[in-house]
């Protein structure tokens, strides 16, 4: 018997085996490699009091990181949401009101809570203007109201 020979085919067969074994292995990460969607889920938290906190400062912390989603506002018994998408808001609702009517109700409020809940949103953009649009004609609005 020929020692040598078959160690040879011991090793070469072991040698085989291993790079076989590690194709498979780097095909089926391959495979099962998550591709990038474009969607993430982060654990951002935002929320605060509108004593401390105005209404339009937390729009524009919200726009300025493009967050999507809904921020909630409570005062009292009442509540309302604005809708986020891309930072851009895009909806609202408040005490009957919606669209920029509601904005301008909820820009009013002194006190009350607020928090951002982090969503997908798929609607459309129901409110074309700028919050700083529709901010400059609340302004002017309850300037008019004062004189």
């Amino acid at each position: 018997m020929n020692w040598q020979g078959l160690i040879y085919v011991v090793v070469a067969g072991l040698g085989s085996g291993i790079l076989g074994a590690v194709i498979l292995i780097l095909l089926f990460r391959k495979k099962t490699k998550k591709k990038f969607s474009g969607q993430y889920n982060t654990s951002f938290v935002f929320s605060g009091n509108l004593a401390q906190t105005t209404l339009l400062d937390a729009i524009q912390f919200l726009e300025i990181g493009r967050r999507e989603g809904i921020l909630h506002i409570y005062s009292g018994r009442r509540k309302g949401y604005l809708t986020f998408c891309k930072g851009q808001v895009v909806d609202g609702f408040y005490r009957n009101e919606n669209g920029r009517e509601a904005i301008f109700k909820m820009l009013e409020l002194e006190e009350g809570d607020f928090y951002f809940e982090p969503k997908t949103i798929n609607q459309p953009k129901l409110i074309s203007e700028s919050i700083m649009d529709i901010a400059f004609e609340w302004d002017a609005r309850k300037n008019d109201y004062q004189e």
